[in-house]
């Protein structure tokens, strides 16, 4: 009898110790990821009007500005989310008083900033909450995720909307789920809307399908993915409409950023970082290749062999790929947590811990650089302008080779295109020559290395004006300084 009762009694408690001991690891998993969240948010909103806006950002502003039914882009959500996030921010001035930059980056540093617990939730979906863990870890200090995040550019809404699709897509096959089938297509279709070139994640999800139905034809499954990719095959009809036709098989000038393949894959590895690419890449030999590893590898491998085909005939960057960079990250994690079972003494912790130390050094190395040295990746658009701004008096000209930066950032000042220059350049010595007022030249040495890669234009300018200022930037191994010359 006593033997009973001592039984039950301990059963009661061993369970009520499992209940707590569960309820509290449930509760330390979310304050771990809240800090994570936190961390990530506070480098995100670190300088994030400070920076100047760069080309491709101008280009965003000013033709959200335009947006309308009638006049609406192939990739219209990253415009709407420009002309959305100055909107709010102004509707509620008394809480974001930022520089206009800081006003039409903000919501989409917010959606990286949302991003980072889908890659937790997606991660421990895919394995468990220690992969999870490190998986967002390793994104909120990724130096190439901070940087979208401050970029009034597609590339963070792709990523967001890349890791929603791969999450609501793999718990769909796993459930058999209508709803979360629905789910993955609509974050798929946003997806695409904000970059069109991010349609080849299509390839890697039928890829994996395609794996999943040689396993199991389930009559359910096969519905719901038709219901997923059906809708996908109609856009092809698109092809017909000239705008669409033109706008992808015109290679945005055939490449003429000299984009190889090796420099794409280079740009995914140093984007991730040299230790997460390498990690990653270990992940297709260690552990079993279960159906969450063979699902990131498809996500992550198809695409990248695809675009770098498709750069052989069209102008391919290698952050086009960004989306797909949460397989990078996760698969860093697991491998991660694969050599933690492998070591198994805790005993042994410090070498248990030394590669995700090894990743996260690596990574706030970048962010290091980044905020200290690098200017957030682009040049001192802003601050080159502040100058001329103060030098120029009313008369003056100023010659540029990116002009829309001079529509945003002076609107008033009378520009020249430097294609005249390069055009015609003894019918443009002329006309300064003619001149009664000073011209100002503002050469961008990243932009003029593309289409002056033999100086013959900075050498006319170097001739014939004097340097009177000098913007130094460098970042990504690359120079971004701007030079004001004056002829006068």
């Amino acid at each position: 009898m006593n033997w009973v009762l001592f039984r039950n009694f301990c059963c009661k408690n061993t369970l009520k110790m499992l209940k707590i001991s569960s309820e509290n690891c449930l509760k330390n998993k979310h304050v771990i990821l809240l800090i994570i969240v936190c961390f990530g948010a506070f480098l995100r909103f670190w300088n994030l009007g400070y920076w100047s806006f760069w080309i491709d950002e101008v280009l965003t502003v000013l033709d959200s500005k335009d947006i309308s039914l009638s006049n609406s882009p192939i990739n219209p959500i990253p415009y709407l989310v420009t002309k959305l996030s100055v909107v709010f921010c102004d509707k509620l001035s008394f809480l974001f008083d930022g520089s206009e930059e800081w006003k039409y980056r903000f919501l989409f540093c917010i959606a990286g900033i949302i991003s980072i617990p889908i890659i937790f939730y997606l991660a421990q979906s895919l394995y468990n909450k220690e992969v999870g863990i490190l998986a967002a870890i390793f994104t909120s200090l990724s130096n190439w995720h901070i940087f979208w995040s401050q970029n009034t550019r597609s590339y963070i809404l792709t990523f967001l909307f890349g890791a929603l699709t791969a999450w609501f897509f793999y718990r769909s096959l796993e459930k058999d789920s209508l709803l979360l089938t629905i789910s993955a297509f609509l974050s798929c279709l946003c997806l695409i809307l904000s970059h069109l070139l991010a349609a080849v994640i299509i390839s890697a999800l039928a890829a994996y399908s395609i794996s999943l139905l040689l396993e199991n034809k389930s009559r359910r499954r096969i519905i719901n993915l038709l219901i997923f990719f059906i809708p996908f095959t109609l856009p092809v009809f698109s092809l017909l409409v000239p705008q669409i036709r033109n706008h992808i098989f015109s290679g945005w000038g055939y490449n003429e950023w000299g984009r190889s393949p090796f420099y794409i894959m280079l740009t995914v590895v140093q984007g991730v970082s040299i230790p997460i690419a390498v990690t990653a890449f270990i992940s297709g030999f260690v552990g079993r290749k279960d159906k969450p590893t063979r699902f990131l590898l498809c996500f992550a491998g198809i695409p990248l062999i695809l675009l770098i085909l498709v750069s052989q005939f069209q102008n391919v960057a290698g952050y086009y790929l960004f989306w797909s960079t949460p397989a990078y990250f996760i698969l860093s994690a697991l491998v991660c947590t694969h050599l933690w079972r492998i070591i198994g003494d805790d005993k042994h912790i410090l070498i248990k811990s030394l590669l995700p130390l090894v990743l996260i050094v690596g990574l706030l190395s970048q962010d290091y650089l980044y905020f200290r040295y690098e200017n957030g990746g682009r040049p001192k658009w802003r601050e080159a302008f502040n100058y001329l701004e103060f030098q120029m008096e009313a008369e003056d000209k100023v010659v540029l080779s990116e002009t829309r930066m001079g529509e945003f950032y002076l609107p008033d000042m009378e520009q020249v295109y430097i294609g005249e220059l390069i055009d015609d350049s003894e019918d443009f010595e002329e006309k300064i020559a003619s001149r009664t007022n000073r011209w100002w030249f503002v050469v961008d040495v990243a932009s003029f290395n593309v289409f002056d890669a033999d100086q013959k234009v900075r050498n006319w300018i170097r001739q014939r004006c004097r340097i009177v200022s000098t913007f130094p930037t460098f970042s990504r191994a690359k120079d971004r300084t701007i030079h004001i010359f004056l002829y006068e």
